[in-house]
């Protein structure tokens, strides 16, 4: 059964659009568009994130993105969080398209944690709120 993703929609603040993937992409995992209009898993470091895949798609294929702010949604992150945590694909985060704490200034943050992630459950999905 696949991870349940969306929350809580908080009244309908999120959008689910349609994309097409450029590789194969997990639900849960943040994105962002490419030159190709395509979406792709946000690397590490990088800005311009769009959204969280809400289904998982197929290189090639279809694939829905949710966006919004206020939105709860069950994402994929690394590293140590506590509920409050800023978190960011920037400093730090060892794989694209997940969220870590925020480890610099200049990283931009794009939700808060709502529970405790440990070190060791990388990949895990954790509730958030987006922001």
């Amino acid at each position: 059964m696949a991870t349940e993703i969306l929350v809580n929609d908080g009244g309908a603040p999120a959008r689910i659009l349609p994309f097409t993937a450029a590789a194969a992409l997990t639900a849960g995992h943040l994105v962002n568009v490419t030159a190709a209009d395509t979406v792709t898993m946000t690397a590490s470091g990088a800005s311009g994130g769009m959204g969280f895949m809400f289904v998982d798609a197929p290189s090639g294929g279809n694939g829905s993105v949710i966006t919004g702010k206020g939105v709860i949604l069950n994402v994929a992150v690394t590293g140590t969080t506590a509920a409050g945590t800023l978190l960011s694909a920037g400093s730090g985060a060892t794989a694209t398209g997940l969220l870590h704490p925020i480890g610099a200034l200049t990283d931009t943050a794009y939700a808060i944690a709502l529970e405790v992630v440990t070190a060791g459950d990388a990949g895990a999905y954790c509730k958030v709120i987006t922001i």
